[in-house]
């Protein structure tokens, strides 16, 4: 996965209980897709030498308003909708 470009990259889920529920892997996974964009980020603007002042962001998962507050959040910088 990018920015890493490892074809033999695997993923796995740990610390599940009992008391793990589907809500608790659906967060963990969209933490996975924001830290993973933050990881694109930081190599954008380690290559580019010009941080970024905002992200732009479209698509279905932007609707998703924890996702969306998540990876603001994490990049420390606005992240900023297309208008529909």
């Amino acid at each position: 996965y990018a920015p890493y470009w490892r074809k033999d990259a695997r993923g796995i889920i740990c610390g599940l209980t009992a008391f793990t529920t589907k809500n608790h892997i659906i967060r963990a996974a969209l933490e996975a897709v924001c830290f993973q964009t933050r990881d694109i980020l930081e190599a954008m603007n380690k290559d580019c030498g010009m941080p970024l002042s905002k992200l732009h962001v479209d698509g279905k998962m932007t609707s998703n308003d924890l996702l969306m507050q998540l990876q603001a959040d994490l990049v420390g910088i606005p992240v900023l909708r297309a208008q529909s």
